[in-house]
């Protein structure tokens, strides 16, 4: 506990008309064409619970369509909570976590993907997560995504539905080091820029708040739904990058991030257990076991080759279409 509080685990207090707020502020990375950039806007405005008071929503744009930095310069210009960063070429979205990271001074970052739509309410459940638990460092939100159906989609479904029983899990035992950078919050006092190329974010934050003697939370009440590869090759493409960026994780911070897939490796027992009960009462996942099996290992032997080859792979990553 000694670490808790010297690291200032608790808010700092704001006297407003007599209520002691804690204050946040909402960080979204924009590239390319976000047509969900204003209603994601609304919704981050429109999440305020008691106890909390917004501060800012800070927006950096790289590399964004026309059409996309109009509607941000809009954004900025109607609400005066809203301020926008530009950028006309992708740096990493490590750089541009660093510029709201520099501009931050509320006692909570909330970070959501711009490509992301967290639903009613997510927003504040992580917030009364994080709040309502002082040894919390850090609290990440449930993806969930629509299925078009087809093997691709049913892949993609073994592996979100393993990583969220998986993140379950590991949240009841205290033992969490992983965060999913869909939607995340974060104590503002722990968290410090970003390496320069780093992949994951959310790994990463997840892995130094834990350093720090803090744990690494999940909610799986605050839902965020996600944008997915609608084609194998584009998911084999994703998972190289994820995986790669878990091997960078492991060499900052110590230790691999605690995913299914790092279970699979290291304790299969229990990797297995979340296999079976992921597919519990759902046969047809069956079918998709042995083509994810295979684009695992594709991805992973992609990985291995980017590690040993280079330290800036994937710093900034090919899109897929969506």
């Amino acid at each position: 506990m000694q670490k808790i509080e010297e690291a200032g685990a608790l808010p700092k207090e704001v006297q407003t008309t007599g209520k002691k707020l804690c204050t946040f502020d909402v960080g979204i990375c924009v590239t390319g064409e976000a047509a969900g950039l204003p209603s994601l806007v609304r919704t981050v405005l429109a999440e305020e619970p008691e106890g909390f008071a917004l501060q800012k929503v800070v927006i950096v744009a790289s590399a964004c369509s026309p059409s996309t930095i109009s509607e941000a310069r809009r954004l900025a210009a109607s609400e005066p909570t809203v301020q926008l960063i530009e950028h006309e070429t992708r740096e990493g979205k490590a750089n541009a976590i660093n510029e709201i990271v520099r501009l931050g001074d509320s006692d909570l970052l909330v970070f959501v993907n711009a490509d992301a739509a967290p639903d009613p309410a997510s927003i504040s459940r992580i917030l009364r997560s994080i709040g309502g638990d002082r040894e919390l460092g850090v609290v990440s939100g449930r993806p969930v995504f629509e299925s078009e159906g087809g093997l691709t989609s049913l892949v993609l479904d073994v592996m979100w539905t393993a990583h969220n029983i998986n993140s379950f899990r590991l949240n009841m035992r205290g033992q969490g080091n992983h965060g999913t950078d869909e939607l995340m919050v974060v104590r503002r006092d722990l968290l410090d820029e970003l390496p320069e190329g780093l992949v994951n974010d959310g790994a990463y934050i997840s892995g130094r708040v834990r350093e720090q003697g803090f744990r690494a939370g999940f909610e799986p009440d605050a839902t965020v739904r996600i944008d997915v590869p609608k084609r194998m090759a584009d998911l084999i493409v994703q998972r190289r990058r994820i995986l790669y960026g878990h091997m960078q994780v492991k060499k900052l911070v110590g230790k691999a991030p605690s995913t299914v897939e790092t279970l699979m490796f290291f304790r299969p027992a229990e990797g297995f257990r979340i296999l079976i009960q992921t597919l519990a009462g759902r046969p047809k996942l069956l079918l998709s076991l042995p083509v994810a099996a295979v684009s695992e290992i594709v991805a992973f032997g992609g990985a291995l080759y980017d590690s040993a080859t280079s330290d800036r792979s994937h710093a900034v990553w090919r899109r897929y279409a969506v």
